[in-house]
This record gives C-alpha cells, structure tokens and sequence, in this order.
C-alpha cells in the first residue's frame, strides 16, 4: 500500500502502517516533523529525487511525500455486528452499493471518519476498492474507519437488522420520507448508492425505509460523497452528538 502526500503519510504513521517513507528534496525542510515522527517509529527515511517518487505514485499526486507499507486490514462482518450489538441504540454504519469512484469513496470515509462510524460496509464487486487514490481523497483518514468487504451486501444487511439495526436507504421519490424527520434513536444502518444508478433494487428491497434529503434549490440530487456527509452529521447532531 502507498501512501500519497504528507497529511496521509502522518496519518498512516499514527496507525503504524508504514514501514519506509519517502521524501523529495524539494519537500525535505517542510517535512522535518514527519520525518522525526518517523524515525521514532522505527521508519526508515529515504530522501529521494522527485521523478523516483513520480514513478512510484504512477501519476498521481504526491506533494514529494510517499509512504510505503501493508495492505490495509479490514474488520470482518462478525466483529461488525458485534460492535453493532454492543453499542445498542448508538451503533452507525455506512454501506455503500455500488460506489466505483475512488475519489468519492475516499470522501465518504472521512466524512465517516469524522462521524465515528462503527463501519462501512462495500462489497468485492461493483465497487472501488481500497487503494492509494481512495487513501489520498480521504486524507489519509481511511485507516480510522473499519472497513468491512462482503460478498454479498443484501445479506449482510440482512445480518445488521438481526443484530438489532434499522436499515435506511437514500432515495429520493414518492415513497420516500424525509431525512428531517427521523430521530435515528436506534442503532442504524445508511445505504447509499452510486450517482446516477442509485440504490439497486434488490438492494431497496432490504431496506427498512427509504430517506431523502430535500432539494429547495431545484438540483436533482447531491453528490454521494456529499449526501453520505449530510446523512451521517444529520445522525450525530439527532443524537446529541454522543456517537
């Protein structure tokens, strides 16, 4: 896994998850409290020309800091719902069906990040997956959140709502409430899906109730990375702010 730009380096050195860091010349002088941070973390510190760190990043920006280490772990769906079970009423997971973006997936994990979510959940196909694109749109804040891979997204839906959570899914139309309304006082579950497409009906289909957010200004929807901010603050401000 690599780490690109020094906010998601600091980050992924906080969880220990590099192993060498890489620096630029150009980037040297303004890096010096990474580059202590690492060496206290037993990172070994490579200053490198910044056409190596180039080909490294295969075209992707990296402001002169690249961090290289393990894949990113993930949680597994038992240790989800345990979590879910545990927390009770306060539980918030994010579960996503369809988002291929790796820029908007990176957002929504720091917007989930930033919510205290106890996971979100993507399955292995029809989605972006976990990489250094996804790592750098959310500022390196990816590794903060439990992230949870699953085969077959309808059952682990299914799975959440047996442990004791209420599955809502973002939609917008007739039979669709509104976001405003509801006191998310239960452990809950917020399924979005991708721009354009939308929630897949199978999916709908195990939703307990569909929310939409209003549009006064007469646009058809909010970027998914977007509305999945607006939903998950929408939930911790209903709550008090105790998630």
């Amino acid at each position: 896994m690599r780490f690109l730009g020094p906010h998601a380096c600091e980050e992924a050195l906080e969880r220990g998850e590099i192993q060498t860091l890489r620096i630029a010349p150009t980037a040297w002088e303004r890096s010096a409290k990474l580059r202590a941070t690492a060496r206290e973390r037993g990172v070994v510190v490579h200053r490198e020309p910044m056409d190596s760190l180039d080909r490294r990043a295969q075209g992707q920006r990296h402001q002169g800091v690249l961090g290289e280490g393990e894949a990113i772990t993930f949680t597994s769906m038992a240790d989800l719902l345990a979590r879910v079970r545990e927390r009770g009423a306060e539980a918030l997971v994010l579960a996503l069906d369809g988002v291929t973006d790796p820029h908007n997936f990176g957002a929504i994990l720091r917007s989930a990040a930033g919510a205290g979510v106890d996971g979100v959940i993507f399955p292995e196909r029809r989605s972006a997956q976990v990489n250094e694109t996804v790592m750098r749109a959310s500022a390196g804040t990816a590794g903060r959140v439990p992230l949870v891979r699953v085969v077959n997204l309808a059952r682990a839906l299914e799975d959440l709502k047996e442990a004791g959570a209420w599955a809502y899914g973002l939609a917008a139309g007739p039979g669709s409430s509104d976001y405003l309304q509801e006191p998310f006082d239960r452990a809950t579950v917020l399924v979005l899906g991708a721009e354009g497409e939308g929630l897949h009906q199978k999916i709908r289909e195990h939703c307990d109730g569909l929310l939409a957010i209003g549009m006064p200004g007469g646009i058809e929807s909010l970027n998914v990375s977007s509305a999945a901010a607006v939903m998950l603050f929408r939930v911790v401000a209903r709550r008090g702010n105790k998630a």
